[in-house]
């Protein structure tokens, strides 16, 4: 994902590090249980079907689809979606959920860059009975939730990479892209670190550094494989980042399908799945539904303004290469 502003976040990083995502172990959209709750139950919610989603990552390959999800179960609903513009910059992210608390919108759906930050804002609207629906990072101040565990995401691209390198048998070279400035960036990579490269002897992490766009991903790895020719291994924290090293690979001459070089990714974007779907160098998209969370992103805010009882959605990632038997239902999804 990309960058954004830090400016005041650093010093609440610890904070948000805090926060835990409700794991799951299976395919599906799992209750999430974890949701606070409270001030639903005391207050007379808006009639207004306004529902409105702060989604700051906009230049994300996936923000397209969680839009036309979303707007798709607005308008079979009678709902109307709003959004912010907030260029990935954590002060105008503040500014205009404010604004939104300040006009008393019905309800949010937003995506923290600095999950602390947003604790104030979502507590003073949930106070003035707006609904709060937290997005991606759980918050204590929230109605519910729209969540996938970056935490088992990490795991899974970690666990396919690691099986990649067993079957091969030979010694690999790694470049890991990660971004540690978002939470869920945070949970993606410690997931990973925690099963690789799990002390194998034939895996050298020759860089980490940290990407958020699919041009860092092709410029990071075209630099990394000028020092090491040899590179074959590349684990992205998102498809955007993998999918512009698959192009550094591509650039560097190398085939497209040459079986000595694996790329991971994580999210299941229709760019990341459709690279799958060729059986090359990308190997595996860990991915979470995007269709399920749009739906989620109208749904969990619709059912709270009616007052029908929902603490929120976790979508669980999948591990999807080109054998994996719902690649077909997942990338159907985009078409």
């Amino acid at each position: 994902m990309p960058r954004f502003t830090m400016r005041r976040a650093g010093r609440l990083t610890g904070l948000a590090a805090a926060a835990t995502l409700v794991l799951t172990a299976c395919g599906g959209v799992q209750e999430d249980t974890g949701a606070a709750g409270g001030s639903g139950e005391s207050c007379q919610r808006s009639t207004e079907k306004v529902i409105g989603f702060d989604y700051p990552l906009t230049s994300l390959s996936v923000y397209g689809d969680l839009k036309r999800f979303a707007e798709k179960r607005a308008g079979e609903r009678g709902y109307q979606v709003k959004y912010t513009a907030d260029d990935q910059d954590l002060q105008k992210q503040i500014q205009n959920v404010q604004t939104w608390v300040t006009q008393k919108i019905p309800a949010i759906v937003s995506y923290p860059l600095e999950p602390a930050s947003m604790e104030p804002l979502a507590s003073q609207a949930r106070s003035q009975c707006t609904v709060f629906v937290s997005y991606a990072s759980p918050l204590k101040n929230q109605d519910a939730a729209v969540l996938f565990s970056g935490l088992e995401s990490g795991k899974a691209l970690g666990e396919s990479a690691m099986k990649w390198i067993k079957d091969r048998g030979k010694p690999v070279k790694v470049l890991v892209l990660n971004n540690r400035d978002l939470a869920v960036g945070a949970q993606r990579d410690d997931g990973l670190k925690s099963v690789f490269p799990a002390g194998d002897a034939d895996v050298e992490i020759v860089s980490t550094q940290k990407a958020g766009t699919r041009t860092d991903g092709e410029q990071i790895t075209r630099t990394v494989l000028q020092a090491h020719p040899d590179l074959n291994m590349v684990l992205g924290y998102n498809d955007d980042v993998a999918l512009g090293a698959r192009q550094a690979f591509l650039n560097a001459g190398k085939k497209a399908d040459d079986p000595n070089v694996f790329i991971g990714g994580q999210d299941g974007s229709k760019e990341g799945l459709t690279a799958v779907s060729e059986d090359g160098i990308y190997r595996v998209s860990v991915a979470v539904r995007i269709r399920d969370i749009g739906f989620a992103v109208t749904d969990v805010a619709a059912d709270l303004l009616e007052s029908k009882p929902n603490t929120g959605v976790n979508v669980p990632p999948v591990a999807i290469d080109a054998e994996h038997a719902e690649l077909k239902d997942y990338m159907s999804d985009y078409s």
